[in-house]
């Protein structure tokens, strides 16, 4: 495998043979329609070709590989970018006519100081995803480790003490939750928060935030979305089908109830339609207080839990019991895709994946040592 140096190497040569193409330059079989431009930082750009791009793709890739905290922090397709837009205000400032060996190594040190100082700079961030959860019930807000689930008003009302939505925002939203017809806003950058709002809480009776540290921003929305379903899975635990549960707790990120129509088609007879929900609307029933005495008496269930979420959203993955925290999350994500899972036989090769992680991979005998072990069987 080449050194990233490298690859920085054939960077610059491909660089400077690009100077001598017609501007600007395109590639015949570039599978781009346009020249590709990496920006320099001070509002200009560089033109580069596809083989620049693969290698800076490959640099990438090695970096991720060798240190976990980049791991942990972005997903690849970002963290190529994130690398890539490092290298541009170095490229357009070497002197390519200079020595090879002196601009790889200033290339070199350039993106590794710009992408040491860009790293720390993931701030404190709080996604927040409009569910459902319980039926009907008043649920004052509870906290699962870095999850938060709050009736919609109250989370509105706490965004709004916290400064993220104005007034006017919130006295629109709570009147549209309530029914009422509202004048179209004015184009403004409130109006505009209003809007994302409304799409992203709908009309749901309960909203799910997810704080994170640490993460860039498609690392820290992917992984949010993940615990945030981990939490729902969590608390669909309780129930002796869980599965059945875990149906009407959803994030309207990922789907919303609809319809679904099908036709069947008998000789001799109209045709029948056939007719369903695609999922519950809402969870299991539940009476006023009686979640918050469940939740009580389940403490040490959401303690757990808890921890396996922020180790899950963790940058740097250093948090106590480790290994036992990647165990648990390795099978409550298979739970979670098992419950979800539409076919049958896929959901008990999720079950079974279940049980396999928690055997630590231990397969058929692993499995048998952990029931005799947990049920003595």
């Amino acid at each position: 495998m080449t050194t990233w140096l490298e690859q920085i190497k054939t960077i610059i040569e491909e660089l400077k043979d690009i100077q001598t193409k017609p501007q600007a330059y395109w590639g015949k079989d570039d599978e781009f329609l346009l020249p590709r431009m990496i920006g320099t930082g001070d509002g200009g750009s560089v033109i580069v070709s596809p083989r620049i791009d693969k290698a800076i793709v490959v640099v990438a890739d090695q970096l991720m590989n060798i240190d976990q905290r980049v791991a942990r922090r972005f997903i690849r397709s970002e963290w190529r970018a994130f690398v890539r837009k490092a290298f541009g205000p170095v490229l357009a400032r070497i002197d390519l006519d200079a020595d090879l060996e002196h601009n790889a190594s200033l290339v070199h040190t350039e993106v590794t100081a710009a992408l040491r100082k860009w790293i720390p700079d993931c701030e404190p961030c709080e996604y927040a995803f409009g569910c459902t959860l319980f039926d009907d019930v008043i649920v004052r807000p509870f906290v699962i480790g870095p999850v938060c689930f709050e009736s919609c008003l109250e989370w509105l009302a706490r965004k709004h003490r916290e400064g993220n939505v104005s007034g006017v925002t919130k006295r629109r939203i709570e009147q549209i939750w309530l029914g009422k017809r509202l004048q179209k806003r004015k184009s403004s950058y409130d109006g505009v928060a209003e809007s994302n709002i409304l799409e992203a809480v709908r009309t749901g009776p309960f909203v799910c935030s997810v704080s994170t540290s640490g993460l860039a921003a498609e690392a820290g929305l992917e992984k949010s979305l993940t615990v945030a379903r981990l939490a729902m899975t969590a608390i669909a635990l309780l129930w002796h089908n869980s599965s059945q549960a875990l149906k009407g707790m959803n994030l309207f990120y990922d789907r919303h109830v609809h319809r679904q129509v099908s036709l069947v088609f008998i000789p001799g007879r109209v045709a029948l339609a056939g007719l369903r929900l695609s999922h519950f609307p809402h969870g299991p029933w539940m009476m006023d207080g009686q979640w918050e005495k469940v939740f009580e008496q389940k403490r040490d269930h959401f303690l757990i839990t808890g921890q396996i979420l922020e180790y899950f959203l963790s940058p740097n993955g250093v948090v106590v019991r480790d290994r036992l925290m990647s165990t648990l999350t390795q099978s409550l994500l298979w739970f979670h895709e098992g419950c979800r899972e539409g076919v049958a036989v896929m959901a008990i090769v999720k079950y079974a994946a279940v049980l396999d992680a928690l055997a630590c991979g231990g397969k058929a005998n692993g499995i048998r040592k952990l029931i005799s072990a947990r049920l003595g069987i």
